[in-house]
């Protein structure tokens, strides 16, 4: 018979980690709709402007492509880190129901899972990095 307290109790920090996966999720997922609007909206700028060329235009493109880029990496890391601690969360109640041990693949799944959360993290914060490049463009013209 499954024992719901020892469950829950072995299934409460991978929840946990998914919880806060999702909130990162969220925060780049706005700021990457918010950069993929932009940058449509420069593009169509630009296309108006043809055949005349504007390096700053140019330059404020492809700064925004890089944080879309970045971002599409960092929120794929944070999904497969919540998909991590998905599988921690079913390894660990798998785990009691059948009176096993999945002591290594759990603990490899939350090494995984935080790692990726953790380079994901990194290039977050890059691509809040290369958003302060482009704001100081601006402010400067």
């Amino acid at each position: 018979m499954i024992d719901y307290g020892i469950t829950l109790q072995a299934a409460l920090t991978p929840i946990t980690l998914i919880s806060g996966v999702g909130l990162l999720l969220v925060s780049m997922t706005n700021r990457y709709n918010h950069s993929t609007d932009r940058l449509r909206q420069l593009l169509r700028q630009s296309e108006a402007i043809k055949p005349r060329r504007d390096d700053d235009l140019e330059h404020a493109i492809d700064l925004i492509f890089l944080r879309v880029r970045l971002l599409r990496q960092a929120i794929l890391l944070v999904v497969l880190s919540g998909m991590c601690s998905a599988l921690l969360v079913l390894a660990s109640i798998a785990e009691i129901a059948i009176a096993s041990d999945f002591m290594l693949l759990k603990s490899l799944l939350l090494l995984v899972a935080v790692v990726l959360v953790v380079i994901s993290t990194l290039i977050f914060a890059k691509e809040v990095s290369t958003s302060m490049k482009a704001l100081g463009l601006s402010v400067h013209h």
